[in-house]
Parts: C-alpha cells; sequence; structure tokens
C-alpha cells in the first residue's frame, strides 16, 4: 500500500534570507586540531562562541524577519513582502544592525575568553558575516513532524552562498541581493552589479558592503 503523501501547508511569497558565518570551515577544523575529536578534556569554548554568535544574528534580525531554522554556521529566515516591498532603506540597516550586533558578540566573546588560548583563538576575529537575500515563491511543507520550506527560491538563496562575492568586492561582510529582491525594496541602483551562474541558472543582483552606509559597495 503506497504512504500517504502529507499536504502542503501553504504557498507563500516572499523575502528568503540567508545570513552566513563566513570563516566557520577553518574555524572549527582548528578547534578539532587544538582539542582532540572527541573532547574527552571538556567542550572548548569555541562552541559557546558560535552559539553566541548565530543568537547575535537571529535576534538581530528581529522584525520582519522570522527565523525558519539554524543550518550549521547560517540562519535562514524570511520576511513577508508587505513588510519590505519599497522599504529597501529599513530593510538594508535591519541587515546592518544585525552585522554590527555580531561583532559586538564576537568581540564580547575575545574579550571573555578569559584563561583559555589555544591555535584556534586567533581565528576568532577572521570569522565574518554574509547574508544573501531573495524574494520569490515557496512551498511551507510538513515534513518528518517539522516545517520546510521548498520550491526554486529556496535552492536560489542557497546557491548564492557559494559565490564569487568576496573576490569581486574584496570582503566578506556583504549583502548579496538578487534583482528580484533588489526591485522590490526599490534598490535596483544601490551598491555593485553582480552576476553569478549555477546549475540553477543565472542569478544577477546587486551587492552591499554591510558594514557601508546605503548606497557604498
Amino acid at each position: 500500500m503506497a504512504t500517504a503523501l502529507p499536504p502542503a501547508s501553504s504557498a507563500e511569497e516572499g523575502y528568503l534570507l540567508l545570513a552566513d558565518i563566513s570563516g566557520y570551515t577553518g574555524f572549527m577544523g582548528s578547534v578539532g586540531e587544538a582539542h582532540g575529536v572527541d573532547f574527552s578534556q571538556g567542550i572548548p569554548p569555541a562552541f559557546a562562541l558560535m552559539g553566541a554568535l548565530l543568537d547575535a544574528v537571529a535576534k538581530g534580525l528581529g522584525d520582519p524577519f522570522t527565523v525558519v531554522k539554524f543550518e550549521g554556521d547560517a540562519v535562514f529566515a524570511t520576511a513577508p513582502l508587505g513588510a519590505l516591498d519599497g522599504r529597501g532603506a529599513f530593510a538594508v540597516e535591519t541587515l546592518r544592525r544585525t552585522y554590527r550586533d555580531f561583532i559586538e558578540a564576537r568581540t564580547r566573546a575575545d574579550v571573555g575568553r578569559g584563561d583559555h588560548w589555544c591555535q584556534a583563538c586567533v581565528l576568532t576575529t577572521g570569522l565574518e558575516l554574509k547574508m544573501v537575500l531573495h524574494e520569490g515563491s515557496y512551498v511551507v511543507q510538513a515534513v518528518h513532524g517539522q516545517t520546510e520550506l521548498l520550491g526554486n527560491s529556496v535552492n536560489v538563496v542557497h546557491r548564492m552562498l557559494k559565490s564569487s562575492v568576496a573576490e569581486a568586492v574584496g570582503n566578506r561582510h556583504f549583502l548579496h541581493l538578487t534583482d528580484a529582491a533588489a526591485e522590490r525594496l526599490g534598490l535596483a541602483d544601490v551598491g555593485v552589479a553582480h552576476h553569478e551562474t549555477y546549475d540553477i541558472g543565472d542569478v544577477p543582483g546587486r551587492v552591499l558592503d554591510l558594514s557601508a552606509e546605503l548606497g557604498g559597495a
């Protein structure tokens, strides 16, 4: 007998955001080298640090974003169209504030490390935050008792985490907007034009420096 498929909860359209901690893989690799893989001598403070950074990002986003889930070193969130359409300056300031909260949390962790010091600690200040933002349709689907977002727009925003933006703009703290998001936000002419090609197709967009004023590169 075929298993009944769970019904889709709803079809939605909105903004899809991924805020990703750059440098995470190298940092955690160094933690493993410094402390071993079984952590038999105790859990290194690096894990509390990562928790604090992810918490700072999630809290910094606030309204109108809703955190969908944490994906390792990234926060996946959505925002309704009505909350951001035509409000590009507000959206950028919200994300720039979130970036500042991330940096402040990173600084507090560095200052509050106490007597602990290892080869991984020196990489703490190299952790950065990049954000990608897309607008499109998606389906909210129940999967094994959890809510998942599915659809091509979800694929697009996840593909955007792998890009050449850092090399193009010379830093790892940027906001990468698709043209779809930029146009609805009223940001079609800000930042720097940037184009990526993935297996799912071409993704034209704009890039803004999260540490710069609106209109900067």
